[in-house]
């Protein structure tokens, strides 16, 4: 790798360790999976103490797990230069290093690789993974992602004759193409698939366009990506002999499980993770989510920060991140709402199930200038503002015509008014882009709407066709 491209981190005795361990505790997770959980956990607790002042001022005294207070991004984003264990590490150096996208995938100061988290909860986050923590996301999606059971190495869909296409938030450092990048680096050109990607920002069309050029055996998206390309697909506008559907990144409902799978007849295999712990569950064979707490502690709690029993729908989630000891998160607010279950998978994996229920955005249907439909996905307009105006406390609505799309900010937002203004010119140029016409955009003081059940914030919402109201039949003039 030349000087102007440092090589991706990557620590061979750290991977064979992790791999191993991971190995091990997939046999018996509640015996080996707990020992190197609490061992780990001890280890996290002694590096944090010793090695960040921010977490040694806030917890003087600290000794377990419970001792630590519930901490938000903000805060860490904050005392950033406090946060890390490697005093080396500061925010200005971290953001600049960030600000480049050739940098994507590239080693930082030797021993690190850096991604980014988007602002949906208010604070853009930039996240440091060292040798270690990247050793552990590859012995967990090596051994655990593809559905896997207990024991299993699940590479059955990576090698030289695969073809992967990645579709994707690309324009910056975020975990997913970062993670892509890496692998392309890292792994021998006589053992790596074909590995392409593909910005989620461009036209629908275009991106299934160059599909059906490629054609990928395993494709790597968002549910609401997926979906529109399973449509196209029945339609006949997309021919794919898909051997695989990997998704994460949205809700994925039952619905468009249902509509990938027999769009493509291939197994869709779904993941739930975070820039802040890249697989924090499994899907098994039998569609259910399993935790990888022996690399991280995940505690549902109430609106009062809380934790609460199994079976009960979480307000949010505290992550520790066990394999991270350079940038330690202890009792973080990842802010899911998330429900353990009690019963045991059918699977044969004794790693406890969860239930994540995401925030489910809505596909919106515009139109172009001869009113043929024009398929806009949720995250990409997402990314388009927050990339594009540096707003994150936003909600799109779009009339049912999808003739307008009103913008609303939460109060949280100083200037309404200027990013409104930021926003409407960034939505434009995205909309322009993909040949939307005619659609106007508004905005309004009004708070955003949010989910009734959650109180949860959805970002891009397709409101319904008002139901039309109907005449009452004229009454007949009464006899005299």
């Amino acid at each position: 790798m030349t000087a102007q491209h440092p090589a991706p981190p990557f620590d061979t005795w750290l991977w064979m360790q992790a791999w191993s361990e991971t190995w091990c505790a997939g046999l018996d997770p509640a015996g080996a999976g707990q020992r190197l959980r609490a061992q780990r956990l001890a280890r996290l607790i002694d590096a944090t103490l010793s090695g960040s002042p921010f977490y040694r001022r806030r917890h003087p005294g600290a000794h377990e797990l419970a001792d630590f207070r519930p901490v938000s991004k903000a805060e860490l984003m904050a005392h950033f230069d406090d946060w890390a264990t490697d005093r080396r590490i500061t925010r200005a150096a971290a953001q600049a290093f960030v600000a480049d996208p050739a940098c994507i995938a590239d080693g930082w100061l030797g021993n690190y690789l850096l991604w980014t988290s988007s602002g949906t909860s208010g604070e853009p986050g930039v996240f440091v993974q060292d040798a270690r923590s990247l050793a552990a996301y590859d012995a967990i999606d090596a051994l655990r992602l593809r559905g896997a059971g207990p024991g299993q190495v699940s590479l059955g869909s990576w090698g030289a004759r695969q073809r992967f296409a990645f579709v994707g938030a690309t324009g910056g450092h975020f975990a997913g193409v970062v993670s892509m990048e890496r692998l392309r680096r890292l792994v021998p050109a006589a053992l790596a698939p074909e590995i392409r990607v593909l910005s989620v920002l461009e036209p629908l069309c275009d991106v299934a366009q160059a599909l059906q050029a490629q054609q990928p055996s395993v494709l790597i998206t968002y549910p609401s990506c997926a979906a529109a390309l399973a449509r196209l697909q029945e339609a006949g506008q997309l021919r794919l002999a898909l051997k695989e559907v990997w998704t994460g990144g949205e809700q994925l409902s039952a619905e468009q499980r249902q509509q990938i799978q027999a769009a493509f007849g291939c197994p869709v295999r779904n993941n739930y993770g975070a820039s802040e712990f890249f697989t924090i569950a499994w899907e098994c064979a039998h569609g259910e989510l399993h935790l990888n707490d022996d690399w991280l502690v995940l505690e549902p709690v109430d609106e009062r920060l809380r934790p609460l029993p199994v079976g009960e729908m979480s307000h949010s989630t505290l992550l520790t991140n066990l394999a991270n000891l350079t940038q330690p998160l202890l009792r973080y607010q990842l802010g899911d709402r998330v429900r353990r279950v009690a019963e045991r998978c059918s699977c044969g994996s004794a790693f406890p199930l969860i239930e994540v229920q995401g925030r489910a955005d809505d596909t919106l249907r515009l139109r172009d200038a001869q009113h043929r439909p024009v398929t806009i996905l949720p995250l990409a307009l997402e990314t388009a503002i927050e990339e594009g105006a540096h707003v994150t406390q936003f909600q799109a609505l779009c009339g049912s015509d999808g003739d307008s799309i009103e913008l609303r900010f939460e109060a949280s937002v100083g200037d309404a008014r200027a990013a409104f203004t930021q926003s409407r010119r960034a939505l434009a140029d995205f909309l322009a882009h993909h040949g939307v016409s005619g659609t106007r955009i508004s905005m309004s003081a009004a708070e955003p709407l949010r989910q009734r059940a959650s109180g949860k914030l959805r970002r891009v919402v397709m409101l319904p066709a008002a139901p039309v109201r109907r005449k009452p039949p004229a009454r007949a003039p009464a006899r005299r």
